[in-house]
């Protein structure tokens, strides 16, 4: 965007809220919306995709999952433990 001047002005950028698309009543975002650049899908959406690709998680690592589940571990937890597991 210029001025009268033909300077050109700095562009608006969005805010924080502008960006992240729909939200609810609470503050959550809706589901399937667009969330900072991605878009946020659950563990059974993403395994009907995995799946397609022909990528299936094994006993042993829905065992992992549940029991993360079961402890209520954060995402950094569940990375970290996943890598302490499998990357040795």
């Amino acid at each position: 965007m210029k001025t009268s001047s033909g300077a050109k002005q700095p562009t608006k950028r969005a805010s924080g809220s502008e960006r992240s698309g729909p939200r609810r009543k609470n503050g959550s975002a809706a589901r399937g919306a667009r969330i900072a650049g991605g878009f946020k899908i659950g563990r059974e959406s993403f395994a009907a995709i995995s799946a397609i690709e022909g990528l299936h998680l094994t006993a042993e690592m829905e065992r992992a999952f549940r029991e993360f589940d079961r402890k209520g571990l954060s995402a950094d937890e569940r990375r970290k433990a996943i890598i302490a597991k499998y990357c040795k």
